[in-house]
């Protein structure tokens, strides 16, 4: 198993050592006597405690820890002493499972009391997620799919950590806060498919427990998210694009407008804009048709074992870029919530009836390779997109311009 580079606890599967054996209690000669059990975790070693078992002395072989015998008593007592070492291995796991350390007072305390441990979520969803790491063959998810498993964990143990519900035990796990988790997916912002991938994910995770019998059904089976609309993807159009180039602003704002300017003519993320800005003999490749900028996009590098191939971007150098990379030495550093803060004020002087983001200035690089005539396979791999089908919902409804340059072009073909 390779870990993915945003790894989750795994204090679940640490190896803990447990030794349970049994023997008479050595100060007693009784010739019918009960079974003491004598528990080590860790090389931790507990005081001799009650077995429940009785059994004739004679019939106790110490160095083979069982009754011996063709006599049905004999085969009661090894599978009874046999249910005694599961319990004691299931109440580890319970411990682990509630968050709690598996020492061996623990263990012994919990075996004696009889009660039920009440499972936390996180600890089980941690458990889940190595066995879905653990799959091999046919069964095995695709690497996107675990880098989505390990992202709704993290998504799940925010949002938990902002309610105040870290030790949520998964019998606390309804409809209600299921909802809630959704809409607090939906406020960050997340798209509706994201929002519903990550709490159909908690809904796995508490069949999962149903199926370990940690639990005796999964509320959240009742609840389905209705579909909804798509929502409205936004980006600057030519003329807002030529606004933003043009418009005189403030030293600060000024900074900001530039590294706005440098995503929209790239398609960058905003990290990678830097990296390319900071650094760009090391992108740039030069060809006779041309520069591009060859990148490999830092979201997808957080893939578990994987630099897809898909995700390698590669830029036509646009002459706008080109004139903002001659500049960009000069550009004091800023971070992402800086522009994305700034770009609020940005946005009201382009009087824009959306709210202007570093995400909504790559998306404008789209739609603006594509009204330049590249095709849309083109454009997909400028992005870094995985499926086609994400450009063509994104973008292909966005401009009636697309349809209106084609008849000009036909109409007016060049010589």
């Amino acid at each position: 198993m390779h870990p993915p580079s945003r790894q989750f606890p795994l204090h679940l599967h640490r190896r803990v050592s447990l030794k349970l054996t049994f023997d008479f209690a050595a100060d007693s000669a009784l010739a019918f006597d009960e079974l003491q059990c004598h528990l080590e975790v860790d090389g931790q070693v507990q005081a001799p405690y009650g077995s429940g078992v009785y059994l004739l002395r004679q019939l106790w072989s110490p160095a083979r820890q069982q009754a011996q015998g063709p006599t049905r008593e004999a085969r009661l007592v090894n599978g009874y002493l046999s249910e005694i070492r599961a319990d004691h291995w299931a109440i580890l796991l319970e411990l682990k499972r509630a968050g709690l350390e598996p020492t061996a007072a623990a263990i012994q305390q919990q075996w004696q009391s009889g009660r039920a441990l009440s499972a936390q979520l996180m600890p089980l969803y941690e458990e889940h997620l190595t066995r879905l790491h653990q799959r091999s063959g046919p069964d095995r998810l695709s690497q996107h799919s675990l880098y989505r498993w390990n992202r709704g964990y993290h998504q799940l143990k925010d949002y938990l950590a902002q309610q105040q519900l870290t030790e949520l035990a998964i019998t606390g796990v309804s409809i209600g806060l299921a909802k809630t988790y959704y809409y607090w997916l939906r406020a960050r912002p997340l798209s509706i498919d994201s929002a519903a991938r990550y709490v159909g994910h908690l809904k796995e995770v508490l069949q999962f427990a149903v199926e370990e019998d940690l639990l005796a059904n999964n509320k959240l089976t009742a609840w389905h998210i209705k579909a909804q609309p798509p929502k409205t993807v936004y980006c600057l159009s030519p003329a807002q694009l030529q606004q933003l180039q043009a418009m005189a602003l403030p030293q600060p704002l000024d900074v900001i407008r530039r590294w706005a300017l440098l995503s929209c003519y790239t398609g960058l993320d905003f990290k990678d804009a830097v990296r390319l800005a900071r650094h760009p003999s090391a992108y740039l490749v030069h060809s006779a048709h041309g520069a591009k900028i060859v990148i490999q996009r830092l979201k997808l590098k957080a893939l578990p074992r994987a630099q897809p191939e898909w995700g390698v971007c590669h830029i036509p150098l646009l002459a706008e870029a080109k004139v903002l990379l001659e500049q960009a030495p000069d550009w004091p550093p800023v971070t992402i919530q800086r522009v994305n803060r700034n770009l609020g004020e940005i946005e009201k002087r382009l009087g824009l009836p959306f709210r202007l983001s570093t995400k909504i200035c790559r998306k404008t690089a789209g739609a603006l390779f594509l009204l330049r005539g590249y095709r849309t396979e083109a454009v997909q791999k400028i992005l870094g997109l995985r499926h086609l089908r994400t450009l063509e919902r994104h973008y292909l409804h966005l401009y009636s311009e697309l349809v209106d340059d084609t008849m000009r072009q036909q109409a007016h073909p060049k010589a």
